[in-house]
């Protein structure tokens, strides 16, 4: 009997349950974009860096099947676990989970036929050296596919930050929110970064999506915001203005809430594929 007629899972346990969880709406909008430019390709061996719990790591080891090999990358202690947690339940044979520092691979040359890094970009300490590490272990005619959010995320926020900071007089605090703004990349970095450390760029795709919140307490609020943009807009200000700055910027947001009964925030995505050449 084919061996998948005799396999299901049992919602009723625990493990399960947990296994198949939410994945967020933030990341599966990017999920959508890189799995909808991705060539799937059988016989290859993949290595997924920044994989965090585990995706997009287990749908590329299912959508690619098992005559693939992938290998997920992360330092997130934490967040390898639950993925090992997964992969307990999942029982996928063409998966390896590895700790290691994306600077400094623990990988032969050439081994690779693809790597994806799916909204990780941005949060490695030197890009160009995790682009050269990619480079080495990457076989010729590999290909590297990225996906990202890249500056103008947000663009609505910045501009009423930025507008309640001019106001305040303090031209250091208006420094801090443009670094704080353009900390994220654009596409001609990336693209530059990728073509020195050896790349051909193949293919580029830009897009945008929106996140909708009623009022500024739901936007401060929400999980997304606090884990991943929160912590940085506090650090524009010191401690003792803060209370002072952000209560003008949530009334300043619950204006525009008001008058447009909603407050969107633009995300700019980008798609990001480069080829490694045959020698």
């Amino acid at each position: 009997m084919t061996h998948y007629l005799s396999d299901s899972y049992n919602l009723e346990d625990i493990n399960v349950a947990s296994t198949f969880d939410e994945l967020s709406f933030w990341s599966a909008q990017f999920g959508i974009l890189l799995f909808n430019n991705l060539t799937i390709e059988r016989n290859i061996k993949i290595l997924d860096l920044a994989c965090g719990n585990g995706f997009p790591l287990f749908e590329l080891a299912q959508r690619f099947g098992s005559s693939c090999q992938v290998v997920g990358v992360d330092i997130w202690t934490a967040g390898l676990e639950r993925a090992r947690q997964k992969q307990n339940v999942l029982q996928l044979p063409n998966i390896t989970i590895l700790e290691a520092n994306a600077e400094n691979l623990p990988f032969s040359n050439e081994e690779f036929n693809l790597i994806t890094i799916n909204l990780g970009i941005n949060n490695f300490s030197n890009v160009s050296k995790v682009l050269s590490e990619c480079y080495r272990v990457l076989k010729p005619n590999g290909k590297i596919a990225l996906t990202t959010n890249v500056v103008g995320h947000f663009q609505e926020f910045y501009k009423v930050f930025r507008e309640i900071l001019e106001k305040f007089g303090n031209q250091s605090y208006l420094e801090s929110l443009k670094a704080n703004e353009n900390h994220r990349g654009s596409k001609e970095l990336f693209s530059q970064l990728l073509e020195l450390a050896g790349f051909i760029i193949n293919k580029t795709i830009e897009n945008k999506f929106i996140i909708r919140h009623s009022s500024a307490d739901a936007l401060f609020n929400h999980s997304l915001v606090k884990v991943g943009f929160l912590g940085g807009w506090k650090s524009v200000v010191k401690v003792e203005d803060m209370e002072e700055i952000f209560s003008q910027l949530e009334k300043e947001l619950d204006k525009i809430a008001l008058e447009f009964n909603e407050l969107k925030m633009s995300v700019p995505t980008l798609y990001l594929e480069a080829k490694k050449l045959e020698k």
